[in-house]
């Protein structure tokens, strides 16, 4: 099987800075825009396509597409969530042409040449109206103030694996969370309006310990390994050093190796392919 690719992308694309706020200041993260978040989706669906040979056969055929930003109902308690990304069975909508390549170039996905030349030899997948869903992907952040975010985190992650399965039992639901192991980072928050020639205000952190204790929170997620059970059927994290200065923003390798394999980007794309394809050959 190819090397993932998702995590790298996902790097080199947040490296650039192309979230404005209010006073005109670009910033590479920002906590009330979801670049982040629909980057890592796209990143991770890219990594699927290249790595299930079912997904590509049904999306060569116009069996499946995509949604982005699909709202879910979860019955039960009648409760809405927006899921950043879905894989679904539905017609295309707009443009005929409207697919994942496309969807990457609106992102501004940073591709380097053999990802390009990949991307444009895989079945296109396109973007459509969603009837069904297969799969749902929720994709999270933690950067700052770690210690503060983790109550918060969980709770949001678990509301959508709950709002998932109480919509559609049968989906798959993804998580995926981005964790910073950077020592300081510069808050789009604490610096509205003084950001002048780089005098940042900057929160310092202690790590690696605030974002293992991030990780550690994450661990705890109900997970399922049946449709009777409750909880993620995949999650992913990745450890990534951003100080959100303009500096460069770099995979943690290091840390990546105190992460359970259960939780490791590779795994999250491999238990996808497998569960899909054990579950919705018959499309």
């Amino acid at each position: 099987m190819s090397a993932m690719l998702g995590e790298q992308i996902l790097a080199r694309t947040l490296q650039h800075a192309r979230v404005r706020d209010k006073d005109g200041k670009l910033w590479q993260y920002h906590s009330r825009s979801d670049r982040h978040s629909k980057t890592a989706c796209w990143a991770i669906l890219f990594d699927l396509l290249r790595t299930s040979s079912l997904l590509r056969a049904q999306a060569t055929a116009g069996k499946v597409g995509f949604g982005i930003n699909h709202e879910l109902r979860d019955f039960r308690v009648n409760r809405k969530k927006n899921l950043d990304l879905v894989v679904c069975i539905g017609k295309p909508i707009g443009d005929a042409s409207s697919t994942l390549a496309d969807y990457g170039r609106d992102l501004g996905i940073e591709l380097n040449a053999a990802e390009r030349a990949e991307l444009e030899a895989l079945p296109p997948l396109r973007r459509g109206t969603v009837s069904n869903v297969l799969i749902a992907l929720e994709a999270k952040a933690c950067m700052t103030e770690h210690v503060k975010a983790r109550p918060r985190l969980y709770d949001e992650l678990a509301s959508s694996a709950q709002t998932i399965h109480g919509d559609t039992g049968s989906a798959i639901a993804a998580a995926f969370v981005m964790v910073n192991s950077a020592t300081d980072f510069v808050s789009s928050d604490r610096n509205k309006g003084r950001v002048k020639a780089g005098k940042f205000v900057r929160n310092v952190h202690k790590q690696p310990d605030v974002a293992l204790k991030v990780v550690q929170k994450i661990m705890e997620l109900p997970r399922r390994s049946s449709e009777s059970d409750t909880g993620f059927d995949a999650i992913g994290i990745t450890m990534l050093e951003c100080h959100n200065d303009g500096s460069l923003i770099v995979l943690d390798t290091s840390l990546k190796q105190q992460l359970a394999p259960i939780v490791r980007y590779e795994e999250l794309v491999q238990r996808l392919t497998h569960l899909y394809a054990t579950k919705f050959a018959a499309i």
